[in-house]
């Protein structure tokens, strides 16, 4: 019991330590996080874990099955798509100085910032994958001889992914990196949107 209960603590700690790896939903929130104020950055970490629970419930339930039916490339492809949107969305239109609006207002609205978060990780295949290689192995050892293992084990992942974003988020917000920000802001949106374009040619292209 104590060492599933450890090794659930043991994955959920390296969840939160893998979000800081190069990806759609860490470009998001980090864009989001600097640009803008931590409750816009929280309802788009709200929408990612929103898809992040449900490709969770995926991977305890079906697993990796779910690559190999025949619409899973329509999937890869809704994702690539997605991503380009995103990278034009964020990509510069004009290059200045730039102002952190810091009313408590959210903009844009707070639906639209979820749904963002939202499409960006459900649409991210490859966290399928990733819960996958984080949790299938722990399942196969301890899911059989413990009934809550499974369970805990979801609940465990969604609640340290809402909890680890708002984390980075909220250390986003710091002064030195907000006045960074202020100082490169084109210059760090432009790259970031060129990374989504190539995350999206990636998806395309495998």
């Amino acid at each position: 019991m104590i060492e599933a209960a450890l090794t659930i603590l043991s994955v959920c700690a390296l969840l939160v330590l893998s979000q800081l790896s190069p990806g759609p939903d860490l470009f998001l929130v980090v864009y989001t996080a600097m640009s803008r104020s931590f409750r816009s950055a929280c309802m788009v970490v709200t929408g990612i874990t929103a898809g992040f629970a449900i490709q969770t419930a995926l991977v305890c339930t079906v697993g990796t099955q779910i690559m190999d039916q025949p619409w899973s490339r329509w999937l890869l492809v809704a994702a690539a798509l997605w991503l380009l949107y995103l990278a034009w969305k964020i990509f510069p239109r004009k290059f200045g100085a730039v102002e952190i609006d810091a009313s408590p207002q959210v903009k844009p609205g707070a639906g639209a910032l979820f749904l963002q978060g939202f499409l960006c990780n459900v649409l991210n295949v490859k966290c399928l994958l990733f819960i996958s290689g984080l949790s299938l192995g722990p399942i196969g050892i301890y899911g059989d001889a413990i009934p809550w293992f499974t369970p805990a084990l979801a609940v465990g992942l969604i609640l340290s992914s809402q909890f680890g974003w708002m984390l980075w988020s909220w250390l986003l917000q710091r002064q030195p990196i907000r006045a960074f920000y202020l100082r490169h802001a084109p210059a760090i949106d432009a790259t970031f949107a060129v990374l989504l374009a190539i995350f999206a040619i990636l998806i395309i292209a495998e």
